[in-house]
């Protein structure tokens, strides 16, 4: 097993003269990615002598540098959401117990109270000559296999952000597994539109395509008409992105040839609709592979493969993922039986950072992760996610899982979004709460609605109040963040 350090450089060394990321404003091969690398290596073990080292930086070529950089120095990488309310970073800020942040210059201002030490891009190059070698790797820090390689906080959609802490080891087999499953190679070219704060963009489009020595296209502003474009221009081979962001290519590529240099795209971190689906494989003649990861797992669990897709499904287990479902018992349970998923396998986190009691309450004794998730699976081993088990709302002594309920909201013609959470009930503990955005000039009352439920839900599950919003609250991935709805 070898870090993502050994892996890098190695690549490096392989590939020195290959396109490693293009962005708006750089094209670097490897060679020239090692040597921004270096440049911020030098930097931070100038700056600082903490573990943990910021990162906040949008989808371009100077993030991997600033990563691989913070590695090769020894330090901990922590991808920053620099989007995010400025009072929920500093609080990360102060849980990481950062005093070093690596940025760009437009963002260098937003951070600058946060931290003592601001670094950025220019100010690290000037630590590197115009000499024609790299500088001696001699020391640099590989670390070891179980060295934690990133710090990476959740969204915190039903509670408060939490640092996972991932390893090297977690981080290079969901990568070796990812390849595996897309068959990934030197020749791909992908699309990086994904923020790397986020655990499927930096894994998918980060160190997936620079371990494997292949090519990383970056959008740090996404525009429907400019992804489309550099997928064209640069002949872009594969992209991971949210559904969310398919839904609005689309409509980009009516009246055009599409993209025929795509042969695989994958769509994970918030439910596939039928309707993304069917759009996308007749504007692209391709389909969209349907996927399932969470940060705790590096992150990816599961996807469809390209030859056996299952609409609903989010796929099959990767080689490194042991997954089962269990009842309120905590025993398996049978084919098609609901209950909360729970996975085990090298890509399991290592903990959370500073919370020894939540990574007991996530980690069982035999290494088994606790994913919060209501899923079945089915006899050929497919994964049908129905729910959040934090989310799950408890009405009498009976479970109803949301997910159930807004899918049967989303089915009438005037919701263009929905969004179930739990209210008090004197009589019965909780009662379903519904949150829903009409579609556009769209005009349905709230009798109309709970009718419509009537029809299809048992009567406990029928929303108890409907609340109408222009928008909900999401997280930059798209995910309803429901504890700003409470």
């Amino acid at each position: 097993m070898k870090t993502l350090t050994e892996r890098f450089l190695e690549t490096v060394e392989k590939r020195a003269r290959h396109v490693a990321v293009i962005d708006p404003t750089s094209r670097l091969t490897y060679r020239q990615l090692a040597m921004h690398a270096f440049a911020a290596e030098w930097a931070v073990r100038t700056a600082t002598d903490r573990q943990f080292v910021g990162i906040a930086m949008p989808a371009c070529a100077a993030f991997p540098a600033a990563y691989f950089g913070v590695l090769q120095a020894g330090k901990t990488p922590v991808p920053l959401n620099f989007l995010q309310e400025p009072a929920s970073l500093a609080a990360i800020v102060a849980d990481a117990e950062l005093d070093t942040i690596l940025t760009v210059r437009p963002l260098s201002n937003a951070v600058r109270d946060l931290v003592p030490n601001v670094l950025c891009p220019e100010d690290m190059m000037m630590a590197v000559t115009s000499a024609t070698e790299l500088p001696s790797e001699k020391f640099v820090d590989r670390g070891k296999p179980d060295d934690v390689a990133m710090l990476l906080y959740t969204s915190g959609t039903v509670g408060q952000p939490k640092g996972v802490m991932l390893t090297h080891r977690n981080l290079t087999v969901n990568v070796d597994s990812s390849v595996e499953m897309a068959d990934y190679t030197l020749d791909d070219v992908s699309l990086g539109v994904l923020p790397l704060f986020h655990t499927f963009g930096i894994t998918c489009t980060m160190l997936l395509p620079l371990l494997v020595g292949a090519s990383v296209v970056y959008l740090p502003k996404f525009t429907p008409a400019s992804a489309l474009a550099l997928v064209r221009e640069h002949g872009v081979t594969c992209v991971f992105a949210v559904p969310s962001v398919y839904r609005v290519i689309i409509p980009a590529a009516e009246g055009s040839p599409g993209a025929p240099t795509l042969r695989f795209c994958v769509a994970g971190g918030e439910t596939l609709g039928g309707d993304v689906a069917d759009a996308f494989r007749a504007a692209f003649g391709i389909s969209l592979l349907e996927g399932y990861g969470m940060t705790e797992t590096s992150p990816v669990i599961s996807v469809n493969p390209p030859d056996a897709i299952r609409p609903g499904s989010v796929g099959v287990p990767l080689s490194w993922a042991e997954v089962k479902t269990v009842g309120e018992d905590n025993q398996p349970l049978s084919a098609d039986q609901t209950g909360e998923l729970l996975v085990r396998g090298e890509c399991v986190m290592k903990g959370y950072h500073r919370r020894p009691e939540e990574t007991r309450a996530a980690l069982t004794d035999d290494g088994w992760l606790r994913t919060g998730d209501i899923a079945r699976l089915d006899a050929d081993g497919y994964l049908y996610l129905t729910g959040r088990a934090k989310e799950m709302i408890i009405s009498a002594g009976e479970n109803i899982s949301p997910g159930e309920i807004e899918a049967a909201l989303n089915k009438h013609p005037a919701v263009s979004e929905s969004a179930v959470i739990a209210m008090a009930d004197a009589s019965r503990g909780e009662v379903p709460r519904a949150f829903v955005v009409p579609a556009q000039d769209a005009v349905v009352s709230e009798d109309e609605l709970i009718d419509h439920c009537r029809q299809r839900l048992a009567r406990i599950k029928v929303p108890r109040k409907i609340e109408f919003r222009a928008e909900l609250p999401h997280t930059f991935t798209g995910k309803v963040l429901k504890r700003a709805l409470e």
